[in-house]
């Protein structure tokens, strides 16, 4: 998919969920694991309500990207690592994904709380 065809928040946390499933699913990590790349899928949905479909594509300041833009980069790279003979650990995914949780929490702040 490119830019042009970036589906609707909702639709990329469920393709972002299945990536990360077939990731899980493949590894076969510890529960630990399992646990807490949910998590990642979880918070952003939190995020996603929490700022409302009003604000996923606006960008908090300039040079910063959107809500819809953070997500769909980590869902992009997600879905073509889940079709790679080899692809990257379970733990890499939860890491970059609680990074772009990270980058929620802050474009959240930046449209709540900055002056």
């Amino acid at each position: 998919m490119t830019e042009q065809e970036r589906p609707l928040v909702p639709a990329m946390l469920d393709l972002l969920e299945d990536a990360y499933r077939l990731l899980v699913e493949r590894e076969l990590p510890p529960n630990d694991d399992r646990l807490r790349i949910k998590t990642v899928i979880d918070d952003l949905r939190w995020y996603s309500e929490r700022l409302g479909p009003q604000r996923w594509e606006v960008q908090p300041r300039f040079g910063h990207w959107s809500f819809a833009e953070n997500l769909w980069h980590i869902t992009e790279q997600a879905i073509d690592e889940a079709r790679e003979v080899q692809p990257a650990p379970v733990r890499y995914f939860i890491d970059h994904g609680k990074e772009h949780v990270g980058q929620a929490a802050e474009i959240f702040a930046l449209f709540e709380y900055s002056d």
